[in-house]
Formats: structure tokens, C-alpha cells, sequence
């Protein structure tokens, strides 16, 4: 028998494209804190370090109730990168530049437990749970903390790289 992924209801991708200098190791470092701040399971399954390029791809997921679960990725390339110095307030510091490309997406997942896995019946009460009795839910909370989640994650980022968060 197939196993099937959870059911899923994708958010829109936030993008961030940036150039300049900013802390490669606090960069990566206020992420993981970030997730870990928000309760969520954090996975890191691709992670390259090369010379002049980074490549992160992050998984994080956070069960909400035992139905629904928040998924938050985050797929950041790091180009160009390389070591310099600047001084600021007349002290030297090393810092990082590059261009950074980061994509911050949000998927609901719901029925990971699989209650509703079965015989067509019970097949046929998730289809009218989901659809008639938490349909509002759905939209009108779970939709809108996950998007609100991202953004969040989406400003620390810009706040680490310095960028002016609106």
C-alpha cells in the first residue's frame, strides 16, 4: 500500500535578495534561534560550505494541534562570499559580504497523526471536516499566524543584514 503525505495548504514564498556585508555565523546563528524561540522541531538537511559560496536549506515544523502542523522552510544562497574588514565606530571588526538570495515559505500540513486514514467513510468525514466545519479556522487563524510567522522570520533575517525592516 502507498503512503500519502499529509494533506497541505502551501503559503506564499516571501523572497529576500540582498548584497553587502553582514555576520555569516549570527545570520545562521539567529535562525536556529529564532525556530528554537518558537517552539519549532528545526532540521537542516542540505548545508553547504564552500570557499566563496553558502547554501542553507532549512525544514522546521510545529504542531499546533493534533490536526494541524506549521511547516516554515527556509532556502538561503550565499554567493560571492568572502572575508573583510570594515571599521565602524573606529574599531575594525571581520565581517562577511556576498549576495544573499533567501526564500522563507510556509505550508499547513493537516491530519499528520492520520485519524482520518482509512475506508472511504472515514475518508468522507475528514473531506467535511475540513471543508465545512474548520473551513473558517483554516483560513481565518491557522493561514493567517502561519504568514504572520514567516514575516517574522523574514525580519530577523533583515535585521541580522542590517536591512531596514518596514
Amino acid at each position: 500500500m502507498v503512503e500519502h503525505a499529509a494533506p497541505s495548504d502551501p503559503s506564499p514564498t516571501l523572497y529576500l535578495k540582498h548584497r553587502g556585508t553582514f555576520n555569516h555565523k549570527l545570520l545562521v546563528s539567529s535562525i536556529q534561534k529564532w525556530f528554537d524561540d518558537n517552539s519549532y522541531k528545526f532540521h537542516a538537511p542540505k548545508y553547504k560550505l564552500k570557499a566563496d559560496e553558502a547554501e542553507y536549506e532549512i525544514k522546521s515544523e510545529r504542531d499546533v494541534t493534533e490536526y494541524v502542523r506549521y511547516v516554515i522552510t527556509v532556502h538561503m544562497w550565499i554567493r560571492d562570499l568572502k572575508e573583510v574588514e570594515v571599521i565602524r565606530d573606529g574599531e575594525k571588526h571581520k565581517l562577511d559580504e556576498g549576495y544573499i538570495n533567501a526564500e522563507v515559505g510556509g505550508e499547513l500540513q493537516f491530519d499528520y497523526t492520520k485519524r482520518f486514514k482509512g475506508n472511504k467513510f472515514v475518508q468522507w468525514l475528514h473531506d467535511i471536516y475540513q471543508k465545512y466545519i474548520i473551513r473558517q479556522t483554516i483560513k481565518d487563524v491557522w493561514e493567517d499566524d502561519l504568514m504572520l510567522k514567516q514575516v517574522e522570520l523574514l525580519a530577523v533575517i533583515k535585521d541580522v543584514l542590517g536591512i531596514e525592516v518596514s
